[in-house]
């Protein structure tokens, strides 16, 4: 993840302890955040026209930059070096529905629209609460906002008109592929009392440009047994090379020459998992991907040994009575591969 997206999931995380430790922090407004009160802190069936104008600007700014969050509901005042800090909690009225007001019209804040920005919620008492806005970087830049016409970028604490030499690269760079990984699972099945769970680490190109020298790795840090059993099976010799360290990761990158194209998915490797009782550890495995003309993804397979037991348990028992259907298994195996809540990108 980036610095934008490892915000957003800290605050998502930590809820309105974070936020109340950025007040007694007196967190500054910086590169990747911002903070925002509401002109009628949400009270109202619609977004102000001040706060339109301030989201279509974050959407510009941030999505032109490096990305970023905005997180609605805090009050600002100048510090002692004239930084806008966070100075005060202002909850908005009903958050849910100042998110579903800010959702829908993302779309017509820029030209072209930013598809990736998402909003959560997060609630205190007598409806009232936050809303956290997080707004990645774009592979659709340069944005415009419809509000001012201008294209921003930020600028330490600030969103400013984009300089003339900037916007003319932005304009003539060539398209960029947007790599990333994501997870395809099996069916789970047993083999007397081991759990065999197999799934494919595939990689995905949702940017407009061609991906070369894409790059795949995987390393289990934990298994729950130490009986348990994992390979890493790599599919295309062809086309992907690399090597196994101790067994314990493989790290893969496409051949020269080899492309994926915009929309292209490509499973460079599987791996198979065998999972028995006794579990006293945690799984831990750690996933990337990427190509040499973007950014990195990572993501993480954490569960623990309590959770895991309870579920190889309940697959147990569906696989005895036998007529639950292959979905179904898939759905517990994903809460052990703890899948059912992530996103990877």
């Amino acid at each position: 993840m980036g610095r934008a997206e490892d915000i957003y999931q800290k605050v998502m995380d930590e809820g309105i302890t974070a936020l109340e430790a950025f007040i007694v922090d007196r967190q500054s407004e910086e590169l990747f955040l911002d903070f925002k009160r509401s002109s009628n802190d949400g009270n109202d069936v619609r977004l102000s026209t001040i706060d339109r104008k301030n989201l279509a600007k974050a959407i510009s700014g941030f999505g032109n930059s490096e990305g970023g969050v905005i997180v609605w509901g805090i009050d600002c005042s100048p510090g002692h070096d004239g930084a806008d800090v966070a100075s005060m909690l202002v909850p908005l009225d009903n958050p849910k529905r100042f998110s579903s007001l800010i959702q829908g019209i993302i779309s017509g804040c820029t030209l072209p629209p930013h598809s990736g920005v998402q909003n959560g919620v997060i609630e205190t008492e007598n409806n009232k609460g936050y809303v956290i806005t997080l707004i990645p970087k774009s592979n659709s830049a340069p944005h415009q906002c419809v509000v001012t016409k201008h294209y921003y970028i930020r600028a330490g604490s600030s969103f400013v008109p984009t300089p003339h030499d900037v916007l003319s690269g932005m304009f003539g760079r060539r398209p960029q592929p947007h790599v990333f990984p994501h997870f395809l699972l099996g069916t789970p099945s047993f083999d007397h009392d081991v759990l065999k769970l197999d799934f494919g680490i595939a990689i995905h190109n949702e940017g407009p440009g061609v991906a070369s020298d894409i790059f795949s790795i995987c390393r289990f840090d934990s298994i729950p047994n130490a009986d348990d059993t994992y390979f890493m099976e790599p599919t295309d010799a062809k086309n992907w090379t690399g090597m196994s360290e101790f067994g314990r990761q493989v790290s893969l990158i496409s051949a020269p020459g080899y492309r994926l194209p915009p929309l292209s998915n490509v499973q460079p490797l599987v791996v198979h998992l065998g999972l028995q009782p006794p579990f006293d550890h945690e799984l831990k495995i750690f996933i990337s991907a990427g190509s040499g003309q973007s950014r990195r993804y990572d993501f993480f397979i954490n569960q623990s040994a309590e959770i895991i037991s309870e579920q190889y348990r309940k697959l147990k028992n569906m696989n005895a009575l036998g007529h639950y259907s292959g979905k179904e298994m898939q759905a517990v195996a994903e809460v052990i591969l703890n899948r059912h809540d992530q996103s990877d990108r």
